[in-house]
Formats: C-alpha cells, structure tokens, sequence
C-alpha cells in the first residue's frame, strides 16, 4: 500500500511539474520576448559573425607581428612599425570597437522586442476594457428587450439601447483586430508560431518611476558609457601609443612620420569631441520625448480621476432618475476610454524610460547603412580590415 502511495505522489508530482512548465510557456513577459527576440534577430546573429572576425583578426595580427619582431634590426622605418609593433595594437582596437558596437546592436533588438511587447499590452488591455463594455451594454439591451415588451420603456429606447450594444460590439471587434495583429507582430520576432496564444501576458515589471534624473545627471551618465565616445576614446589613445613608441625610438624616417602621427592625433581628437557633441544631441533630443511622455501620464491619470469621478456621479444620478441610461452610458464609455488612455500614457512612458537608459549605456542605434558601416578605423583613420588574409600585406 505504501508503495502505491508512493507511486503515486510521485506522478501527481511529475504531473504537476509538467503543468507548471505548461503555464509558464503560455505566459509572457517583457524580458522573454527580448531574450527570444535577440535569440533570433538576424541583424544581430550577422554582427555577432563580425565580432569573432575581429577577434581571429587580432590574434592573426598579434602572432603574425611577433613571428616578424626579428626584421625590426634590419628595417629601421615607421613603414615596419606599423607593420609589426602597431598592427596588434590597432588590430585590439578594432576588437574593442566591435564588441562596443555590439552591445548597441543588441540594444536596439532588445527595444524593437520592448516596443512590441508595449503594443501587444496596450491591445490586450483595450480588448479586456472593450469586452467588458460589450458584455454590459448587451445585458442593458436584454433587460431593455424585457422592459420595452413590458411597456414599461418605448421602442426608441430600446433602439438607442441596440445601438448603444451594436457600437460597443464593433469596437471589441476591432480591439481583437489590433490585438491579433500585435500578438503575431511578437510572435515574429521571436521566432514563435504567428498562431501562438499566451494565456497571461504580464506587465509587472513594465512600471515607469515616478521621477526622472535631470538632463545633466543623462548627459553625464552616457558620456562615461556610449560605444562612440568609448571608440574615439580608444582610437585617440592607439595614437598617443604610437607617437611615445616612435618618439623614443627614432625611426630612419623620423620627421615624416612624426608629421603623420600629429594629424592623426589632431584628428581622432577631432572626432572624439565630435562623439562627446553628438551624444549630448541625442540625449538632449531623447529626454524632451522623455519629458513629454512624464507630462502626458501625469495628464491622462488627472484626466481617468475625473472620468471615474464622473462615471460615479452618474451612477448616483442614474439610480435617482436624475439622468437616462443613455447619459450613464455614455459616462461609462467615457470612464473606459480614460482608462486606456493612462494605461498607454504609463507604457508609453516606460519605454521612453528603457530608452533613456540605453542612451545612457552603450546606445541604441545600431549603423544605418549596416554592419559594414561600424566598422572600427585605425588611428591612422582607415578602415580595419577584419580578413585575416589581409594581415601579411598592410602597409
């Protein structure tokens, strides 16, 4: 008998496993749609393919320079530095800049993933809110049917009382449209089913903060982190390193190369204070859409107070046959419209947030013209090369 027992406590417990497993993948969440959707982002997968380029690259160009390190005794010239002493340096360069990029292109998939998740719980709450509404105006119409047969309200009454369903009937059809197309919009990217149904879309950790830093606290925060100033940064740095190597050892064309190495300085710190300008840009034009987006929350929930305190007044003065079922009516809707307005005002805010903080982190914007168009440039400003195959003949 114990060993019955025992049997089956066991299958009632893999059977719940199996159920617990069952629900969690019919539920959905922000973040899994953003892990799914990196998962399977082509653009991505692309850059990662760069990215291991750039890292085979470096290491061809660091043993490649260190089996050539003898011909330094023989070929004093700048020309042979850059082959051997400064091709590793600008090769880890190059690395770096990749990998930098790489954590943008990432961003911008993970927001992409984030903005249709938003979509998705701004139709899913307007079809609920819809259905709600659908659901008693048809009860209304059927207590109304009763009432108009009973004499007790005219026949116009029970008309406006039809309308009133019919109106609410095509507004849920339409919701259901939106939300179908939302929830294949995710499905997309994440590489699911396009039929796919979850039974629970959660939304708890999709809550905006009440306040928000200042522009200066933004400006400072994505200066000391974006991928454009990280990469100037770097290639201005590979510069400095190649005019102190060539400064202390000089080469047979000294004053020619030390000509070469102060333009480039010159102009990688150029685009360095460019980088600086162009994210204090960004970040100045981003925290006015972020400002706007906390004005219009804070808006939209004054505005659903009042409708709810409207909608309440009309209850009172419903009951007390102060007001028709027409003006209640017309109260509810006017309640469910406000809430789905501060419902999309709150996420809408929350991802104007989320992209803030990627302004702030690395960046969002991937390369306009593709991968091809990240690619990191030398100190010497020339594009590198991340063909192991091109490592033997640079000049």
């Amino acid at each position: 008998m114990k060993k019955v027992i025992s049997v089956l406590f066991v299958g009632l417990m893999l059977l719940a496993s199996a159920n617990s497993v069952l629900a969690e993948d019919n539920s959905l969440d922000i973040e899994k749609v953003a892990i799914q959707t990196i998962k399977h982002s082509q653009n991505l997968q692309t850059y990662n393919k760069m990215v291991d380029l750039t890292k085979k690259y470096y290491s061809d160009a660091t043993s490649g320079a260190s089996a050539m390190k003898g011909l330094l005794q023989y070929q004093n010239s700048y020309g042979t530095l850059e082959q051997i002493v400064f091709l590793p340096i600008e090769a880890k360069n190059a690395m770096d800049q990749y990998t930098n990029n790489q954590q943008v292109v990432t961003n911008a998939v993970r927001l992409s993933a984030y903005q249709a998740y938003i979509n998705l719980l701004k139709a899913n709450y307007a079809l609920n809110i819809q259905q709600g509404l659908m659901n008693g105006f048809d009860a209304d119409y059927r207590t109304a049917k009763q009432q108009e047969s009973l004499g007790l309200i005219s026949p116009s009454d029970l008309r406006l009382a039809e309308i009133t369903y019919l109106k609410s009937q095509y507004s849920y059809n339409s919701a259901q449209k939106n939300f179908d197309s939302a929830s294949m919009d995710v499905d997309n990217l994440m590489g699911a089913d396009l039929a796919k149904q979850y039974s629970t879309l959660q939304d708890n950790n999709v809550k905006p903060a009440a306040q928000i830093k200042s522009l200066s606290d933004y400006i400072a925060i994505a200066l000391a982190n974006r991928s454009e100033v990280k990469n100037a940064e770097g290639t201005l740095d590979v510069a400095k390193q190649e005019y102190d190597y060539t400064k202390a050892a000089p080469v047979t064309d000294y004053d020619l190369a030390m000509q070469k190495l102060n333009y480039t300085m010159a102009s990688d710190q150029n685009n360095l204070d460019l980088a600086k300008i162009t994210v204090q840009q960004s970040v100045t034009t981003l925290y006015k859409s972020l400002d706007s987006a906390m004005k219009l929350m804070e808006a939209a929930k004054d505005l659903d107070d009042q409708a709810a305190a409207d909608f309440n007044a009309a209850e009172t003065k419903y009951k007390t046959a102060q007001i028709s079922l027409q003006d209640l009516d017309d109260a509810k809707v006017a309640k469910a419209q406000a809430d789905v307005a501060y419902k999309s005002a709150q996420l809408d805010a929350w991802l104007v947030q989320s992209t803030m903080n990627s302004a702030c982190g690395a960046g969002y914007v991937p390369p306009s013209t593709g991968t091809s168009s990240a690619a990191p440039t030398t100190s010497a400003n020339k594009s590198v090369s991340t063909k192991p195959d091109k490592l033997a003949n640079r000049h």
